[in-house]
C-alpha cells in the first residue's frame, strides 16, 4: 500500500487531501500537535503526536512514505516571519530521501489580468504575500533538481462543507433565507475552488507529472453575483444580496494585524485573476472532477 505523510491535516486542504488519498487506497500518516483538532474520520489514520519541525520526529515519520502533502500554513499575519522557515525542513528532507512533495499553490503569485493565467505565465506578484509564495515555489523548484519531486496544484479561494473560510463570512442563512454580502461588484468574476474537487484532481495528477517539477492549475469557478443567484435558484432558493462592510475592515485594520493583511489582498475582489485549467482537464479527460455549483451549495448549506 502506498503511504503519504500529510503535514497540516487538521486544516482545510490537509483534511480534504487525507480523504481523497484514502479513497484511492493510500495509507495516511500525519504529525499533529493537538490531537483534539482531529475529526472522527481521521482517527483511522496513522497519527503521530508532536511538531513536524522536530527534525528527528519528521525524519522518523517519513520512513516508508513516498509522498509528503504540505498543507501547513502559518497565521495570516505571520507569513513574513514563518512561511519560508516552516517549509525548509520539509524540503531538505525531501531532497535527502528523494520524496515527492504535493504543494497547494494559489493566485498570489500573479498580477491581475483579464486573460486566464496558465502554468507557464511568469510570476509577477503585487504584494509581499505574493512574493513570499513565489519564493516558496522557487525553493521547491530548486529542490526538484536536488533529489525531490514536486507537484503544485494551484487553486483559488476554498469552498468546502467543513471550512468554507470566506464563505463563512459572507454567506449567512437565517430563518431559512440566504443572504450573501458580496465583497465585489456585481459583474466581477471571483475565482473559487471546491476543495473536494481540487483534492480529487490532485491525487490523480500525482502520478501523471512528466517532470520532477510540475504545476497544474485547477479551473475551479469564476463566479459573478448572478452566477451565485442562479445556482441558488436551481435549488429552489432565493439569494438575497447585500454589500460587504469593507469600511469596518478598514477601521479594524488600524488595530488588528490579521485584518490589515486581509485588506492588502482586497485587490483580488476588485480585479480579475482567473486560472486556465486546460492542461489539467485535457490530462484527466473524463476523470476530471468538477461538481456543479448548485450541488456544492446544497452540500454546504
Amino acid at each position: 500500500m502506498r503511504s503519504a505523510l500529510i503535514l497540516g491535516i487538521t486544516g482545510h486542504f490537509g483534511r480534504e487531501m487525507g480523504k481523497a488519498l484514502a479513497k484511492q487506497g493510500w495509507n495516511i500518516k500525519s504529525i499533529v500537535r493537538n490531537l483534539q483538532h482531529l475529526r472522527e474520520s481521521q482517527l483511522d489514520f496513522d497519527i503521530i503526536e508532536g511538531d513536524y519541525q522536530d527534525a528527528a520526529l519528521l525524519d522518523d515519520a517519513s520512513n516508508d512514505v513516498e509522498l509528503i502533502v504540505y498543507a501547513v500554513n502559518p497565521l495570516y499575519h505571520q507569513w513574513h516571519k514563518q512561511a519560508l522557515a516552516m517549509l525548509e525542513p520539509v524540503v531538505q528532507l525531501a531532497e535527502k530521501k528523494k520524496l515527492h512533495i504535493l504543494f497547494p499553490g494559489n493566485v498570489y503569485n500573479f498580477r491581475p489580468d483579464s486573460s486566464a493565467i496558465t502554468e507557464s505565465t511568469p510570476a509577477d506578484p503585487v504584494t509581499a504575500k505574493g512574493q513570499i509564495r513565489v519564493t516558496m515555489e522557487s525553493r521547491l523548484r530548486q529542490a526538484s533538481g536536488s533529489g525531490a519531486r514536486v507537484t503544485i496544484i494551484r487553486g483559488g479561494d476554498f469552498m468546502s462543507r467543513h471550512g468554507r473560510q470566506w464563505l463563512d463570512v459572507i454567506l449567512k442563512k437565517k430563518h431559512g433565507r440566504f443572504t450573501m454580502r458580496f465583497p465585489h461588484a456585481s459583474d466581477h468574476r471571483h475565482f473559487w475552488s471546491y476543495l473536494p474537487d481540487l483534492c480529487a484532481n490532485a491525487v490523480q495528477v500525482i502520478d501523471r507529472s512528466k517532470n520532477t517539477f510540475e504545476i497544474w492549475h485547477d479551473p475551479g469557478f469564476a463566479l459573478t453575483q448572478r452566477d451565485w443567484q442562479q445556482a441558488f435558484a436551481k435549488n429552489g432558493d432565493t439569494l438575497r444580496v447585500a454589500r460587504f462592510p469593507w469600511w469596518i475592515f478598514s477601521l479594524l485594520s488600524l488595530f488588528v494585524p490579521l485584518i490589515r493583511e486581509v485588506m492588502q489582498m482586497r485587490y483580488l475582489w476588485q480585479q480579475p485573476l482567473i486560472l486556465d485549467g486546460s492542461k489539467l482537464k485535457n490530462e484527466l479527460g473524463h476523470h476530471y472532477q468538477h461538481t456543479r455549483l448548485e450541488d456544492i451549495i446544497k452540500d454546504m448549506t
